[in-house]
């Protein structure tokens, strides 16, 4: 019951994290100038004007990409003892890219962005969110074993880690395929916004 509680609370921390991340990413983006957003090409090629086009197999691609990435960060740090502070910072990464689009949304739909971003942005969020949170839990852990085993002096675990290792592997190769899914979640969310806007 201990470590049940435990895995929580970590899954919580890493939460309030990436909230932390999406409230400094929508007001970084309320104070960006526009001329700004138009040298880093962020208005032609945006969130939203993505999904209004329709372009299934690009959003598919690009969120596919996006959440991939972050995965396999967090899956390579895990192999350093001393990756911790940057694995504690990939969830607040992806909350400001979070932050950021739905202060876009607002800004080009007004109140109406509430209703956008909760079909466009909320169900591909939480399937990738969840992936990510135990991405960062299991980065993590192993880095705290290599932390342990090349400071700490814990040899005794040596002989467990090889077995530790290929686990370690199947979880995030079960992860990747949680972000594969919530790319098909982002495109079916976009198809019904397409539907019903």
């Amino acid at each position: 019951m201990t470590e049940r509680n435990s895995k929580s609370n970590v899954i919580f921390k890493i939460m309030l994290l990436m909230v932390a991340g999406v409230l400094v990413g929508a007001l970084a983006f309320s104070f960006i100038k526009t001329s700004t957003l138009s040298d880093l090409n962020l208005i032609e090629n945006d969130y939203l004007s993505m999904r209004q086009k329709g372009g299934y197999i690009s959003i598919l691609y690009s969120s596919l990409l996006n959440s991939s990435t972050l995965i396999v960060v967090l899956f390579l740090l895990g192999f350093c003892a001393i990756a911790q502070p940057v694995s504690i910072l990939v969830p607040v990464y992806k909350g400001l890219g979070f932050g950021a689009t739905i202060a876009q949304i607002y800004s080009e739909n007004g109140i109406n962005g509430f209703f956008t971003a909760f079909i466009l942005i909320l169900p591909c969020a939480l399937v990738s969110s969840y992936a990510l949170f135990i991405g960062v839990r299991e980065s993590l852990r192993m880095s705290n074993r290599f932390f342990s085993q090349a400071f700490l002096n814990r040899r005794s675990e040596s002989d467990s880690i090889n077995d530790y290792v290929k686990l370690y592997a199947i979880k995030f190769l079960v992860l990747e395929a949680v972000t594969a899914v919530s790319a098909a979640v982002d495109c079916l969310s976009s198809l019904v916004y397409n539907m019903i806007k």
